[in-house]
C-alpha cells in the first residue's frame, strides 16, 4: 500500500486504490470475488488494476507509475 501511497500524489483524482485486507471478513469476500474472475488466487501482495494482475510483487516506483499510467490513457 506504501507503494501506491507515494504515487497516488502524481495522478491526483484520476486514480483510487484500495488493500485487500484478507484478515477482515470484507476482505476475504472481496478475495472470493478475484480468485473467481481470475480463476487462480492472488500472490500476497499482488497489485490489481481493473480486475487484472498486474504485479504479484511491489514494484519499483518508476514501474507503477508507467502502469498505472498506461491503463489511465
Amino acid at each position: 500500500m506504501e507503494a501506491l501511497d507515494d504515487v497516488s500524489p502524481i495522478f491526483k483524482d484520476r486514480l483510487t486504490y484500495s488493500m485487500m485486507d484478507i484478515s477482515r471478513p470484507e476482505g476475504l469476500e472481496r478475495l472470493k470475488q478475484v480468485r473467481k474472475k481470475l480463476d487462480r488466487k492472488p500472490n500476497v501482495p499482488s497489485i490489481l488494476m481493473n480486475e487484472e494482475i498486474v504485479f504479484d510483487f511491489i514494484p519499483d516506483s518508476d514501474t507503477l507509475i508507467e502502469a498505472i499510467r498506461q491503463r489511465l490513457e
